[in-house]
């Protein structure tokens, strides 16, 4: 199987990610207006950092594509029930 996110739903899986931190650690207005500059700045279509992300984000999810089918070879489902 091979699946590849689009830059668009890696922005808007990150902006969810890192909103809802910011809500969970009650971050002040300051501190999430700074840390909404930093995701704007660092995260924009075409940039290097953003290419970089992607590029990483979709070799992770296939690296762990591949190990969750290798240990479904390995293990019958019945183990472990």
């Amino acid at each position: 199987m091979d699946i590849e996110f689009e830059d668009d739903e890696l922005i808007g899986a990150l902006a969810a990610i890192v909103n809802r931190m910011a809500d969970e650690a009650e971050l002040s207005d300051k501190d999430r207006a700074m840390l909404k500059r930093w995701r704007a700045s660092k995260l924009k279509l075409g940039t290097d950092d953003f290419n970089e992300f992607v590029t990483k984000a979709n070799e992770d999810f296939a690296r762990t594509m591949q190990r969750r089918e290798r240990s479904q070879i390995r293990r019958p489902d019945w183990v472990g029930l």
